[in-house]
């Protein structure tokens, strides 16, 4: 999470820090990293054979993996009978993060560990079906700071009780502090081109159902770590948070369609399948083009939906589209990504549930992002520049107060192996608040060692 903090740090002298770690990097982690994700261990084949440039960012052999359920088997030994065909080895991953950020030269920044720390397990259940469940822990703030109290008593006459009171909570304290998370999917191959997904997840949206493309649309499917300067949908926060349902999904070599049936809500929920959930709809098409592996999609979302404890239930309502295009190819010898994505997220109805996206009744939110990534060293280091705009009512409860966010990223990720990534990069803001001043609070720089083995 980010401490709003004033000030801003140039990226110049983080460039310090980064040059340092890629020195030591490339001399000392290249020599301890042998071993590679669940994924390369079952297909034998390298992280770089399914994503561009470097994880996670899929490339044409990573949606085909994806889209076709995690079911490619390289010359890994297998369980084969009548109605099985399973791994013989169980292949597991883990993956994690180290982060440090700083906001301002007078910050002394903060050390995230773990940001995430995730048991990814996953990949062929049987000749047609695959699955993935991520079980992870980071710690995380809570986002409601609340003070439990420490149950002793107050008292203005001390001889008499009925003076007393209990000290429930009404102090500052930081709150339960928690980072559990878990997100799981089954992927059924029906037809060649048909599947039926069902899933859940507790942070990563309803993309994550199914998604192939890596603009954004859904949270953990993108080229750098800073998922809102680029993304429009994660700006909007549409493709991120709580999602439950189940997806059907049309997929050929260049296309997708997805529709899933769903609530934003994790865990066990009381809920109607058939009459009371919302609706997504995805859709993309990828052709090839002069070498160059293209994209551009089209979602939407919409529908109230019907969940909760009580029955009948506090309706929860979503609405949402959003357009978004890639380009993924080479420049000379160096390979270059750009990503491209827009969206909004409508106001709201007085009088009917609010949208969960834009609780405001006088203004649509929009959100607009791009991304370039030129790989300088091929296979090994890149740097990208990233842009996000993002415009919403701060009050929708009271007078409208639109706020804008322009966002600049500018990064460096360097591949210390296939499997470890480095990355530096600076977020600088130009913020207004609901009475036109500027807001620097979002400034920042970070430094990220992300592994998976």
């Amino acid at each position: 999470m980010i401490n709003k903090k004033a000030g801003t740090k140039s990226l110049i002298g983080s460039s310090c820090v980064l040059t340092t770690m890629l020195l030591l990097g490339s001399t000392f982690f290249s020599q301890l990293a042998n071993a590679v994700p669940s994924f390369a261990r079952q297909t034998d084949v390298p992280c770089a054979g399914c994503h561009f440039q470097n994880f996670p960012a899929l490339n044409t052999f990573g949606r085909h993996f994806r889209a076709n359920g995690y079911t490619l088997t390289g010359s890994q030994k297998k369980i084969e009978g009548d109605n099985i065909s399973l791994p013989a080895t169980l292949n597991a991953s883990i993956i994690t993060k180290l982060r440090y950020q700083q906001q301002g030269s007078d910050d002394r920044g903060e050390v995230q560990w773990p940001d995430e720390a995730a048991l990814l397990v996953g990949g062929r259940l049987s000749e047609d079906t695959g699955f993935l469940m991520e079980l992870g822990m980071g710690p995380q703030e809570a986002e409601v700071a609340v003070d439990t109290g420490d149950g002793s008593l107050t008292c203005t006459n001390p001889a008499d009780a009925t003076t007393c009171t209990v000290n429930t909570g009404t102090g500052e304290g930081g709150g339960d502090v928690t980072g559990n998370f878990l997100s799981t999917k089954l992927h059924f191959n029906v037809m060649d081109s048909l599947a039926i997904i069902p899933f859940s997840t507790d942070g990563l949206g309803v993309g994550y159902g199914f998604e192939l493309l890596n603009t954004g649309v859904q949270r953990s499917q993108r080229p750098i770590e800073n998922r809102k300067g680029f993304g429009a949908a994660q700006m909007l926060g549409t493709a991120s948070g709580e999602a439950t349902g189940i997806a059907v999904v049309y997929h050929t070599d260049d296309l997708f369609v997805n529709y899933s049936h769903w609530a934003p809500t994790w865990g066990n929920v009381d809920a109607d399948p058939l009459g009371g959930l919302a609706h997504y709809l995805r859709a993309a098409y990828m052709p090839s083009m002069g070498g160059w592996d293209m994209g551009v999609g089209f979602s939407m979302m919409s529908g109230t939906i019907d969940v909760g404890a009580n029955d009948p239930a506090a309706e929860v309502m979503v609405d949402s589209w959003g357009v978004d295009a890639q380009a993924q190819g080479t420049v000379g010898e160096m390979p270059l990504g750009i990503y491209l994505s827009y969206g909004a997220a409508p106001k709201s109805t007085a009088g009917s549930a609010a949208n969960t996206y834009n609780a405001s009744t006088l203004d649509d939110a929009t959100a607009l992002g791009f991304l370039l990534k030129l790989g300088v060293i091929p296979g090994k280091t890149q740097i990208y520049l990233g842009y996000g705009s993002h415009d919403f009512d701060e009050d929708p409860a009271g007078v409208a107060k639109m706020i804008s966010v322009n966002e600049a990223t500018i990064g460096v990720q360097h591949m210390v192996d296939q499997n470890i990534k480095i990355e530096l990069f600076n977020v600088s803001s130009d913020a207004e608040d609901g009475a036109g001043a500027d807001d620097k609070s979002k400034d920042y720089t970070m430094l990220m060692l992300f592994a998976g083995f």
